[in-house]
């Protein structure tokens, strides 16, 4: 309990993971908790330290562009985002480091030596090697009220359609990065870059690591490849995006079902090939 104290102190102090921090010996680590967990309800964040959760509120955004963004503040980029949230960026990722995500790294890019041929760049050849970012993983489920008063609950995962496989999205690893210190102009003091940006959580690869998450995946170096599911709501409609430091029940499903799916898929491959061989077989017999 003191330990938790203290990390509430440090945080209390700047409300973010980087930045000067005050003496926690300076404040009553009791009154410096009531503070921080005012300013939670203030932003509408519930933090359940025993689930390991954080829910803040948001609406389905109208994106008029390929999802860039999965969640962004109101500042952020609205034409390519899926959720829109009120909730301060700095609180936010207070309460984040209160249920103990870990910040990982960011995707990395190095320009390739010798460079592809401008040919080989018209057939596909990445100029740059990727390294994509690395970090334990967290997760993270949407849940609202249908017109029908019928409360459901998704895996962001469920949400998210790939436009260069015209399928849902598969697996993927969210990655917590906890955005930035920096200054605004020259001689100012640092702030929280996400604050003014607004941009929280990617499903491509950006950089600098102003944002508060990004996804890992195969295809995450592609900022057009990403769109929404049918299982959406309409635009405007009130959610709760949750945060969870642990994996929920939600997502163990979710893996049940993909796997489910793979073996099927590959059981179906398998009957295909030989189904071939045996027509193969006989149309060889037959002459």
């Amino acid at each position: 309990m003191k330990a938790f104290l203290l990390s509430v102190s440090i945080l209390a102090s700047s409300v973010v993971c980087q930045g000067e921090q005050q003496d926690p010996k300076k404040s009553d680590p009791q009154a410096v908790l009531k503070e921080v967990l005012a300013s939670f309800k203030k932003q509408g964040i519930k933090l359940d330290s025993k689930a390991r959760t954080v829910t803040i509120p948001a609406i389905v955004n109208q994106a008029q562009d390929p999802i860039e963004y999965l969640l962004i503040h109101r500042r952020g980029k609205k034409h390519e985002a899926m959720f829109l949230t009120e909730s301060k960026p700095s609180i936010l990722n207070a309460a984040l480091l209160m249920i103990g995500l870990e910040k990982g790294k960011n995707a990395t890019f190095v320009e390739k030596q010798p460079a592809p041929t401008l040919e080989e760049v018209q057939n596909g050849a990445d100029p740059l090697i990727v390294t994509p970012p690395k970090g334990k993983r967290y997760y993270m489920t949407a849940r609202w009220t249908t017109p029908e008063k019928q409360v459901v609950e998704y895996c962001v995962e469920d949400l998210l359609f790939e436009l260069s496989t015209r399928e849902p999205m598969g697996r993927c690893e969210w990655i917590y990065l906890g955005g930035r210190m920096a200054q605004l102009y020259k001689n100012d003091p640092e702030v929280y870059i996400a604050d003014f940006e607004g941009n929280l959580i990617s499903v491509c690869y950006l950089s600098p690591d102003n944002h508060l998450g990004t996804m890992s995946h195969e295809r995450a170096r592609d900022d057009q490849n990403w769109w929404t599911t049918t299982k959406l709501p309409e635009p405007g409609t009130a959610v709760e995006f949750i945060f969870h430091a642990t994996e929920p029940a939600l997502h163990v499903e979710r893996e049940k079902r993909l796997r489910a799916a793979e073996k099927k898929a590959a059981a179906e491959a398998a009957e295909k090939k030989a189904g071939g061989g045996v027509k193969g077989e006989a149309k060889r017999g037959s002459k």
